[in-house]
């Protein structure tokens, strides 16, 4: 069964993220690199677990040699090299801005109206509105993190770029996640209402984020 409970990965990155944040306002630069090591590391071998696509465990393996380079650079005491730590939050908020903005274009199914169809097999027309919607409010956020994250980069404050990257995007991120359930429990009533941890066990879904096609009953997924 394909649903796994995601509280491990929301736990680590929790932690990990304050960790590191915590390590960077403490100047111990070598610290937080290693540190987001452990946590691409353990991304990857959870994806590997779950068989993931191809494409997730390429980019975890291109985080963690990022990161090593990082790592090694800093302990040659270049120690600007920690800029390479903070670049993929600049890199991630772009891949997301691009994959939800993606399936806005004409033709294509938005990527919440996927996850819905995903959790219950079908979609409503007004939850197809509803979706489309907030599958555009995503992608206003991720490009909002994008321009703000690199703004950051180029203003070259390492523990400012730290403050975005690691505690205020994320912060914005889990307060629409978790704002949305709410809001649409009290707009939807009884068909609105889904535990946060259930859409995140569909989004954790090896092909969620594939376009697809899928058949009128249950969870059976056909790849277009």
């Amino acid at each position: 069964m394909w649903r796994r409970r995601p509280e491990s990965r929301i736990v680590l990155a929790i932690v990990c993220f304050l960790a590191i944040h915590i390590a960077i306002v403490k100047e111990a630069h070598a610290a937080a690199v290693m540190v987001a090591l452990c946590y691409a590391g353990a991304n990857l071998a959870l994806d590997w677990n779950l068989g993931a696509t191809a494409g997730r465990r390429i980019a975890w393996i291109a985080v963690i040699v990022l990161l090593s380079s990082a790592l090694i650079a800093i302990w040659l005491g270049y120690a600007s090299a920690i800029a390479l730590l903070l670049a993929p939050s600049v890199l991630a908020n772009l891949v997301m801005f691009c994959i939800f903005g993606q399936t806005l274009l004409p033709g294509q199914e938005p990527l919440i109206t996927r996850f819905r169809r995903l959790e219950v097999g079908h979609v409503t027309a007004e939850f197809e509105q509803y979706t489309r919607r907030l599958t555009m409010l995503w992608t206003i956020l991720f490009a909002i993190g994008t321009f703000v994250s690199l703004a950051a980069a180029i203003y070259g404050d390492i523990e400012l770029w730290s403050w975005i990257a690691f505690v205020l995007l994320p912060a914005l991120t889990a307060g629409l996640f978790l704002g949305e359930h709410v809001y649409r429990a009290f707009r939807y009533g009884a068909e609105g209402r889904t535990s946060p941890l259930r859409t995140l066990s569909v989004m954790f879904h090896p092909h969620a984020w594939l376009p697809q096609t899928v058949e009128p009953q249950g969870d059976n997924i056909r790849h277009g």
